[in-house]
């Protein structure tokens, strides 16, 4: 990402009085923030072409997006990390929902064990991203209330035949909780360490 570019537009708003000059800094990290969204999109749907999966990557975006920003988990270090580990983890979801057996057992497990885990363990903060005490509970509730629709929307699909989409869907809840769960275990190695 272009921090100077970021910086110009900034200085660009403060000059026409657009925003003021104390919000600065604010202003920057929300455009870096909203590129490096853009980014991650275009590179997950591109990713999905390429592998002819346009319609899983969509569905992943839709059902990881929301659940993985309240339970939080994981985070890189640096935004080229997190882009590079953003990239592999698209792969490897992608190439899951394309080799995953549709198995009813299986799936139900698979989405009752990511759902405990969510349910019991998120939010988690990182040292790259600590929650505060509103935070968590804050957090804690939104991510309960999207977890629940998504279970309810994948056992509709699932009843009315989309088993394709269940099955996108419950990856995606699977690859946010392996997260959690990540940040769970780096938190614990950080503590004993100290």
């Amino acid at each position: 990402m272009n921090v100077h570019l970021f910086n110009k537009i900034t200085e660009k708003l403060i000059e026409n009085e657009t925003i003021a000059a104390e919000d600065k800094e604010l202003y920057e990290f929300g455009l870096k923030q909203a590129a490096s969204s853009f980014l991650n999109i275009i590179t997950t749907l591109f990713i999905g072409f390429i592998l002819s999966m346009v319609w899983q990557s969509i569905i992943f975006m839709v059902t990881y997006i929301p659940l993985r920003s309240y339970a939080g988990g994981y985070h890189a270090r640096t935004p080229l990390r997190c882009y590079v580990f953003s990239v592999v983890l698209t792969v490897c979801v992608l190439f899951t929902m394309r080799f995953i057996p549709q198995d009813i057992v299986l799936i139900g497990i698979l989405l009752l064990g990511a759902g405990i885990v969510l349910f019991i363990f998120a939010p988690i903060g990182d040292k790259n991203k600590p929650l505060d005490e509103v935070e968590v509970r804050v957090f804690k509730k939104r991510m309960r209330i999207v977890l629940f629709i998504q279970m309810v929307f994948c056992g509709l699909v699932w009843v009315l035949g989309f088993t394709w989409i269940t099955l996108c869907m419950i990856v995606s809840i699977a690859v946010a909780s392996v997260m959690v769960m990540v940040g769970v275990v780096n938190n614990m190695l950080k503590k004993n360490s100290i």
